[in-house]
């Protein structure tokens, strides 16, 4: 098994749902995100984001975060604590507004041979 510590990030320039990390594919791999952060880069306006889990096909399982309002010129950590993601699945994020975060998200992959 080998561990690999991972990032992803993405700016989301558009309100529609976007990739921002997916776990390795094959049988028996996970990843534990770490940490999720959406910084709301912009001085004019909070804007709202939405974090959700798919699996490989974009099916939803799950919203991680839903709405969750971000004031201008600020960050928030959106994923503090851990969540696993089997082999294929994707956190994807979706903006109230385009061109308003940037979203980082941190993982620790384990994969196997």
């Amino acid at each position: 098994m080998a561990n690999t510590f991972n990032n992803a990030q993405v700016q989301l320039t558009s309100t529609s749902l976007t990739d921002v990390y997916t776990a390795p594919t094959g049988t028996g791999n996970v990843s534990i995100v770490l940490s999720t952060i959406a910084a709301n880069y912009t001085g004019s306006a909070p804007a709202s984001i939405t974090i959700a889990k798919t699996d490989n096909s974009n099916t939803l399982q799950s919203y991680i975060a839903f709405t969750i309002p971000v004031p201008q010129n600020t960050s928030l950590e959106i994923i503090p604590q851990k969540v696993v993601l089997k082999a294929g699945e994707k956190l994807r994020a979706q903006a109230s507004l385009a061109n308003y975060f940037y979203v980082t998200v941190s993982a620790l992959e384990i994969t196997t041979p």
